[in-house]
Protein backbone atom coordinates (compact mmCIF):
# COMPACT_ATOMS: atom_id res chain seq x y z
CA UNK A 1 0.00 0.00 0.00
CA UNK A 2 1.46 3.33 -1.05
CA UNK A 3 2.54 5.32 2.02
CA UNK A 4 1.24 2.57 4.31
CA UNK A 5 2.76 1.77 7.67
CA UNK A 6 4.23 -1.39 6.16
CA UNK A 7 5.67 -1.55 2.66
CA UNK A 8 8.51 -3.15 0.75
CA UNK A 9 11.92 -2.99 2.41
CA UNK A 10 14.91 -3.71 0.21
CA UNK A 11 14.15 -6.92 -1.66
CA UNK A 12 11.38 -7.92 0.79
CA UNK A 13 7.70 -7.66 -0.10
CA UNK A 14 5.28 -6.21 2.43
CA UNK A 15 4.22 -9.65 3.67
CA UNK A 16 7.84 -10.58 4.39
CA UNK A 17 8.34 -7.26 6.17
CA UNK A 18 5.29 -7.94 8.36
CA UNK A 19 6.57 -11.41 9.26
CA UNK A 20 9.96 -9.98 10.21
CA UNK A 21 8.67 -6.98 12.18
CA UNK A 22 6.12 -9.06 14.09
CA UNK A 23 8.69 -11.83 14.66
CA UNK A 24 6.35 -14.47 13.23
CA UNK A 25 8.40 -17.62 12.82
CA UNK A 26 5.65 -20.13 12.03
CA UNK A 27 7.14 -22.53 9.44
CA UNK A 28 3.76 -22.67 7.65
CA UNK A 29 4.16 -18.99 6.76
CA UNK A 30 7.48 -19.46 4.94
CA UNK A 31 6.13 -21.02 1.72
CA UNK A 32 3.28 -18.50 1.68
CA UNK A 33 5.76 -15.63 2.04
CA UNK A 34 7.83 -17.05 -0.81
CA UNK A 35 4.78 -17.27 -3.09
CA UNK A 36 3.59 -13.78 -2.15
CA UNK A 37 7.10 -12.45 -2.77
CA UNK A 38 7.30 -13.89 -6.27
CA UNK A 39 3.76 -12.79 -7.15
CA UNK A 40 4.32 -9.26 -5.84
CA UNK A 41 7.90 -8.60 -6.95
CA UNK A 42 7.82 -10.81 -10.07
CA UNK A 43 11.50 -11.63 -9.62
CA UNK A 44 11.10 -15.45 -9.48
CA UNK A 45 13.42 -15.56 -6.47
CA UNK A 46 11.82 -18.66 -4.92
CA UNK A 47 10.19 -20.36 -7.94
CA UNK A 48 7.79 -22.47 -5.90
CA UNK A 49 5.82 -24.71 -8.27
CA UNK A 50 2.45 -23.64 -6.88
CA UNK A 51 3.06 -19.90 -7.26
CA UNK A 52 1.63 -19.63 -10.79
CA UNK A 53 -1.61 -21.30 -9.70
CA UNK A 54 -1.99 -19.08 -6.64
CA UNK A 55 -1.26 -16.02 -8.79
CA UNK A 56 -4.01 -17.09 -11.18
CA UNK A 57 -6.46 -17.53 -8.33
CA UNK A 58 -5.67 -14.10 -6.93
CA UNK A 59 -6.01 -12.48 -10.35
CA UNK A 60 -9.34 -14.25 -10.82
CA UNK A 61 -10.58 -13.01 -7.45
CA UNK A 62 -9.57 -9.46 -8.38
CA UNK A 63 -11.36 -9.79 -11.71
CA UNK A 64 -14.57 -11.12 -10.10
CA UNK A 65 -14.87 -8.46 -7.43
CA UNK A 66 -14.46 -4.70 -7.51
CA UNK A 67 -15.12 -4.36 -3.78
CA UNK A 68 -11.98 -4.67 -1.63
CA UNK A 69 -13.86 -6.36 1.22
CA UNK A 70 -15.02 -9.12 -1.13
CA UNK A 71 -11.51 -9.50 -2.53
CA UNK A 72 -10.07 -9.81 0.96
CA UNK A 73 -12.72 -12.30 2.05
CA UNK A 74 -12.23 -14.60 -0.92
CA UNK A 75 -8.44 -14.18 -0.99
CA UNK A 76 -8.30 -15.00 2.71
CA UNK A 77 -9.96 -18.34 1.99
CA UNK A 78 -7.16 -19.16 -0.45
CA UNK A 79 -4.40 -18.24 1.96
CA UNK A 80 -6.13 -19.90 4.93
CA UNK A 81 -6.18 -23.12 2.90
CA UNK A 82 -2.47 -22.76 2.06
CA UNK A 83 -1.71 -22.19 5.73
CA UNK A 84 -3.74 -25.25 6.76
CA UNK A 85 -1.55 -27.57 4.68
CA UNK A 86 1.41 -26.87 6.98
CA UNK A 87 4.75 -28.32 5.85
Amino acid sequence: MFEGEFTHDGDLCTFEVLLRRLALEDPALTPIAEMVHDIDLKDHKFERPETAGIDGLIQGIAARHTDDAQRIEEGSTVFDALYARKP
